[in-house]
């Protein structure tokens, strides 16, 4: 591919590290591009970018978590929120028909379809519930490679079915507010890997919005202006 920085990676995952993101000012203005390797290496300064953060719960609001890959570059074998990726510098992830959410809404079905094999047509761009917006930083392992994201976090509430791809996702898992926190515990323990930005969503405000999610009270929690500055995680 090109770059020394990728030879440790699989052909597959080499390919996706050359899809291009959308760089972003701090107050999430498109300013650029760049590839995922060139986004995501520490040798790059970790340029900030869009990201998302999909989140999705079953008939019994139990959450969805996928411990990712470990051929991944970045947060290899870490438990995380159901989907975590990046829309493209492309028409339809940039500003479709005028709207930054619908594109990334479009990313996350994309990714939702790509991580988890979830059929196309399951789950419409308009179904995932915008929240608000995170920008953090956070290192990987050694520190080789990192993210540094705005995060729209998105929610859904629907029963899947899930062919997960071994080339993202090592294991998956549906589970409790209960469940959830003891596995934090576990992670502070060292005993398992969580990634920080889920966690430091999760502690912040995360668990609220379940509750309020699973009482039909989500509106409640969106902030369309604001972003949440968690800085480095």
């Amino acid at each position: 591919m090109g770059t020394g920085i990728l030879d440790n990676l699989d052909d597959e995952q080499a390919r996706l590290m050359e899809e291009r993101v959308i760089l972003l000012d701090r107050d999430d203005n498109v300013i650029g591009s760049a590839t995922k390797v060139d986004s995501h290496h520490a040798s790059k300064q970790l340029p900030l970018h869009r990201a998302f953060s999909v989140f999705v719960f079953d008939s019994q609001f139990r959450m969805l978590l996928q411990q990712r890959a470990k051929v991944k570059a970045t947060f290899a074998s870490y438990w995380t929120n159901t989907c975590c990726s990046h829309p493209l510098h492309v028409a339809e992830e940039l500003s479709p028909g005028g709207s930054t959410l619908r594109g990334v809404q479009n990313a996350a079905v994309r990714k939702l379809s790509h991580e988890l094999g979830i059929k196309e047509g399951s789950v419409a761009p308009e179904e995932l519930n915008y929240i608000t917006r995170i920008h953090y930083k956070a290192y990987s392992d050694e520190g080789e490679w990192g993210e540094h994201e705005i995060d729209y976090v998105l929610f859904i509430q629907k029963d899947l079915a899930y062919d997960p791809s071994p080339n993202e996702v090592d294991d998956v898992k549906f589970v409790s507010a209960s469940e959830l926190k003891a596995i934090f515990e576990q992670a502070k323990l060292g005993k398992t890997k969580v990634t920080p930005w889920f966690k430091h969503i999760m502690d912040s405000s995360g668990f609220n919005w379940w509750e309020k999610f699973q009482a039909g009270q989500l509106q409640d929690c969106v902030d369309t202006v604001n972003i949440m500055r968690f800085g480095d995680v």
